[in-house]
């Protein structure tokens, strides 16, 4: 069809209706771009997020990294154990005086925004019904001993003779050097004890008292200067200042983890109460998303699927138990 000679293309220039139906199909375009702009307001505010020690290096390398892309906000992160954490975003007055919680000399007391722990919470300890569990990753967990120590490895009765039974009281016993051994136990607060009471000591209790400490840096650095140290932490935690050993030969590899051979481990949760909450909600996919999980394996964490047996995927299919350990998908 030729166009009238009224509005014909001039040679180099455009022509008034080209001009005009070009401004029909910016100005919309345009205003709708504006529009979303300012119906997406930046965030800003305070988060909360509380618990789990063995989670600590990656939700404070997380932190760093949110607060970047978001300048106005605040991350109050506070490591003071798994039990801890959940107790402050479930219970209604979250942590008290009372609880006498600290972390580097300074009182722990409200509510958080996100619990983050290693066990499961067990509905029976945790009623509220809006309690919300978000899996961010797997935690590997290892035994640890002092550098001076020259074992690779121990079965899983010699740890149980070691903190349970005590038959097995100097490293000469397990083919090390004539040292006594001196076990460092978590205190109650701590996820990390819980996993390693139910799937390394079987349930049983330790014949040794707690520390007071549930901090995994601590432990570290106790289990580094104490000679003839055992204890165990993340596997984020570990360096050349501690040695990592074998249960019964095998490490805490992903394929050991898969196959069953290596059991000291745990899903990462983080817990929450209300997900609609735009800050909330934007940090929990933050650390879900690839630039997080990379992080996470670089720090030595695990993703879900990694670990998950043969047919099984995604998290539905976990459940919990009374002692507050998870019962993971075999």
């Amino acid at each position: 069809m030729q166009l009238p000679s009224s509005i014909a293309r001039l040679p180099g220039r455009p022509s008034s209706l080209a001009v005009w139906l070009a401004t029909l199909l910016i100005v919309p375009f345009l205003s709708a771009c504006a529009a979303f702009q300012s119906s997406t307001p930046a965030l800003n505010g305070t988060l909360k997020i509380w618990g789990s020690t063995a989670l600590d290096p990656l939700v404070s390398a997380a932190a760093t990294l949110f607060t970047q892309e978001h300048p106005a906000v605040m991350i109050d992160r506070h490591a003071i154990g798994s039990r801890n954490g959940l107790k402050a975003v479930a219970n209604p007055q979250g942590l008290t005086t009372t609880d006498n919680i600290k972390d580097n000399g300074t009182s722990i007391v409200g509510i958080a925004d996100i619990g983050t722990s290693d066990i499961y919470a067990d509905p029976v300890q945790y009623p509220n019904p809006d309690l919300t569990d978000h899996i961010v990753c797997v935690v590997p967990f290892v035994m640890i001993i002092n550098p001076a120590v020259t074992i690779t490895s121990l079965t899983q009765q010699q740890i149980i003779d070691i903190f349970s039974t005590g038959k097995i009281a100097n490293w000469k016993d397990v083919g090390g050097p004539d040292l006594p051994i001196k076990p460092i136990v978590r205190p109650a607060s701590s996820g990390t004890r819980a996993t390693f009471r139910k799937y390394v000591l079987g349930g049983r209790d330790e014949k040794v008292p707690p520390t007071n400490t549930d901090v995994s840096q601590a432990i570290h650095d106790a289990v580094a200067t104490t000679p003839g140290a055992i204890s165990y932490i993340s596997k984020a935690y570990v360096d050349d200042q501690v040695k990592a050993i074998a249960i019964g030969g095998f490490d805490a590899s992903a394929t050991n983890i898969r196959s069953g051979n290596y059991t000291f481990w745990s899903y990462e949760h983080m817990y929450t109460l209300d997900d609609t909450k735009p800050l909330i909600a934007a940090f929990l996919a933050f650390m879900t998303s690839p630039q997080v999980q990379q992080i996470a394996q670089t720090k030595q964490y695990l993703p879900i699927d990694s670990v998950l047996p043969s047919g099984a995927t995604g998290t539905g299919a976990l459940a919990g138990n009374s002692d507050g350990v998870e019962v993971r998908p075999r």
